[in-house]
């Protein structure tokens, strides 16, 4: 049965799939033409998802399809006007200006330790040429509508390579930063990681809003990250999306992970009208750990949605969530996450756990983890909560002096602030619960 597709929707395809002509015009790779020729044809019969699709149920994007973003070269941005961005502890620093690395405002990436490369996608793309790995999952990514929208808009993202015992001393900070309204910033990156290498990797999505003619403009960021783990590599990832309240965001991230390898990821929503942040995680190796632990606040009328996506494709697998929101005023938070133990994963370990406060009566939580196993051997569960802060907590710290509203800000702000727990580099960890608690004390205004 053919899909139906509403007027509204068609304009918006056609949009992006002109923007798609515009940049195959301007590029020199067949292979990459033809990435985006095929995303034609799939958005074309697809178009984007409504709310009778049982994954977007609860996160609607009409807003998204009535804007019709671009794909525009990125305006001058100064250093003394990212600086606010910058973390306060020592990194490698690598920035993309709507959707584009910038040289001049990143560090000198020439000097980085043997072992370490790093190309911004349009020069990977020519370096490793028409037989690129960029493009190996692609039939994976394309399950996902804003994967599809990621190939058709591909243009630029970074590629990182570690060789076998690589390891770099100083987090990896990647900062992305929109500065115009109407304008999409679709990024591309593929990260790899040799046997026993070792990766800190800290990225922040946010926007530029004294630049804006209008702050009300909306601006929509588009990501699809690649992960490839070898035996015993270690890769720790902390996201932090804290873009203007009228942005979009979307994200999906593909974790391939070898033997005895360790992926620790941090999400940490504050910003944007609608995101949505995707982990597919393929543990396809014997004593494989991942963690995934998230931290989203949401005011007014945003929505944020996280989801992850978990196979346990063989033994002694270990997998735990930690996923936590807080919601006031009108706001919606959506949480899926899904745990898949393939028979052959005998002595799988999985644990997944969302928890939710909600500081109105009108703000909504949609939850749903689910749990898929084929083995006989395992020990999984999972489990969620919902509910506004229990009213003997508050007695309790008013009991010892403490006013009631303070006493509310003390325990949402030990709620949230749990999943960042996770995060071993205290220098990263501190930083993160700053941004954390930045964002609650604007809600307790």
């Amino acid at each position: 049965m053919q899909r139906k597709i509403s007027p509204v929707a068609k304009q918006a395809v056609a949009h992006y799939i002109a923007q798609s002509e515009l940049l195959n015009e301007k590029c020199n790779s067949s292979a990459l033409q033809q990435v985006r020729k095929q995303a034609q044809a799939l958005l074309t019969e697809q178009a984007f998802p409504t709310q009778r699709d049982e994954n977007w149920q609860y996160t609607r994007l009409t807003g998204f399809v009535q804007n019709h973003f671009d794909i525009k070269p990125a305006i001058p941005v100064t250093s003394e006007q990212i600086r606010q961005f910058m973390p306060d502890f020592p990194v490698i620093m690598v920035v993309f200006v709507d959707g584009w690395f910038n040289e001049g405002l990143s560090d000198d990436l020439e000097s980085l330790p043997n072992g370490v490369i790093y190309e911004s996608f349009r020069d990977a793309v020519d370096i490793v040429g028409e037989s690129s790995k960029l493009y190996d999952r692609e039939q994976e990514i394309n399950k996902e509508p804003f994967g599809i929208l990621n190939s058709l808009l591909m243009a630029d993202g970074f590629y990182l390579q570690l060789a076998n015992n690589a390891s770099l001393e100083l987090p990896f900070f990647v900062l992305h930063i929109q500065t115009r309204g109407n304008q999409m910033s679709n990024v591309r990156n593929r990260i790899e990681l040799g046997e026993n290498a070792e990766l800190t990797l800290v990225e922040r999505y946010v926007s530029l809003v004294d630049t804006f003619e209008d702050e009300n403009l909306s601006a929509c960021t588009n990501v699809v990250t690649e992960i490839e783990l070898s035996k015993y590599a270690r890769f720790k990832q902390v996201v932090m999306q804290e873009q203007n309240d009228n942005a979009f965001y979307f994200n999906n991230q593909f974790i391939d992970q070898a033997d005895n390898s360790n992926f620790n990821t941090f999400y940490g929503a504050l910003g944007s009208q609608l995101s949505r942040h995707q982990n597919h995680i393929f543990m396809n190796g014997e004593h494989i750990e991942s963690q995934q632990n998230s931290a989203c606040l949401a005011k007014d009328n945003q929505t944020v949605d996280s989801r992850t996506d978990t196979q346990h494709n063989d033994v002694w697998g270990n997998s735990q969530q930690l996923h936590k929101y807080v919601l006031t005023d009108s706001a919606v938070g959506v949480f899926n996450g899904m745990i898949r133990v393939d028979q052959k994963a005998q002595k799988t370990d999985g644990q997944m756990d969302n928890k939710n406060l909600l500081l109105s009566d009108v703000a909504k939580m949609d939850t749903k983890p689910q749990l898929e196993i084929y083995a006989d051997d395992v020990k999984c569960s999972h489990g969620s909560a919902s509910g506004q802060i229990d009213k003997n907590q508050i007695f309790y710290l008013q009991a010892r002096g403490i006013r009631r509203a303070e006493a509310i800000k003390m325990i949402t702000h030990a709620f949230l602030l749990e999943p960042a727990e996770s995060i071993t580099n205290d220098k990263v960890r501190h930083w993160v619960t700053d941004r954390l608690s930045a964002g609650l004390a604007s809600i307790h205004q």
